[in-house]
């Protein structure tokens, strides 16, 4: 039997946890795992024996084997990737479950991925964590700099991090580190933040944090503020830096999880559907349609 794997969107540093022994589990019963990558140097699909990847590979394990498929190029190259994927028996997506435009013609499951928490049906999403704390640990980098040195004005600091739109990830980071979601530039959230440094101004204190994702362009921002003696400052938080060096124990737990799960159903006879998580649970849904 010829299984599948593609990871979509975002990388997340637990994803490894799931894939290599993934892998391992079904290159003793017999299967061949193959990775659905594309190759961002020559723009081509490519599908990749993971099997012999894995036990080749010299990265740490930590390091993923499968490289994470872009959402842009997935919805470029549709007709490709129907084409490769048309030769496997089972195919497993690991995140993307927002992306519905291929129809597979194998069972195939989706499996909770994603830095954004954002997977309908889920309350957490492997790699949430890891990105959480990864960012709040930035942005409290900045904070010792910035609360040791006095500038005689206010410093504020611009901290952009991946995605777009309003997400779990921004609005909880921002409640971790007490920073001003700017999720628009409309005149009422102008006001808003405007309202915010004059606070800060009033009670000498010297620093504040904007944060924002990629749907807001935090130069582009500054023109609101020229009323203000700022020193403006940009942060960009970059998606490497969400993964983390390492996954949390909260997405190890996940992870574990998940991977007997995708493992169990790999093995067994079980229609299409997904997996979610929901009260620290790892359940299989076959009732939400996924094409």
């Amino acid at each position: 039997m010829k299984i599948g794997l593609v990871h979509l969107g975002l990388a997340s540093a637990g994803t490894s946890l799931i894939v290599r022994p993934l892998i391992d589990g079904l290159a003793k019963q017999g299967e061949t795992v193959f990775g659905l990558e594309y190759n961002k140097f020559s723009k081509r699909i490519e599908l990749n024996d993971l099997t012999v990847k894995n036990s080749t590979s010299q990265l740490s394990s930590h390091r993923n084997v499968l490289t994470s498929f872009p959402i842009e190029a997935w919805n470029e190259h549709t007709k490709e990737i129907s084409e490769e994927l048309s030769a496997l028996d089972k195919i497993i997506v690991l995140g993307g479950n927002e992306t519905k435009n291929i129809s597979f013609s194998a069972n195939h499951l989706y499996v909770p991925v994603s830095i954004f928490n954002n997977i309908k049906g889920n309350q957490f999403t492997l790699g949430y964590d890891t990105a959480l704390n990864s960012i709040v640990e930035c942005i409290e980098s900045v904070r010792d700099t910035a609360s040791s040195l006095l500038y005689g004005k206010v410093r504020l600091f611009n901290i952009q991090i991946p995605g777009q739109g309003v997400s779990a990830l921004l609005t909880n980071s921002a409640l971790a580190v007490e920073a001003e979601v700017v999720d628009n530039v409309s005149e009422e959230k102008i006001a808003q933040l405007k309202e915010h440094i004059r606070n800060k101004e009033a009670n000498d204190e010297t620093y504040t944090f904007f944060l924002m994702n990629e749907s807001v362009d935090p130069n582009a921002l500054a023109v609101h503020f020229q009323d203000f003696d700022l020193d403006w400052k940009v942060v960009e938080i970059e998606e490497s830096q969400c993964g983390g060096p390492y996954p949390t124990a909260i997405d190890r737990l996940l992870a574990n999880q998940l991977k007997k799960a995708v493992l169990e159903w790999t093995l067994s006879n079980q229609p299409s559907g997904q997996l979610l998580i929901q009260e620290g649970r790892v359940l299989f849904d076959e009732a939400v349609k996924v094409n």
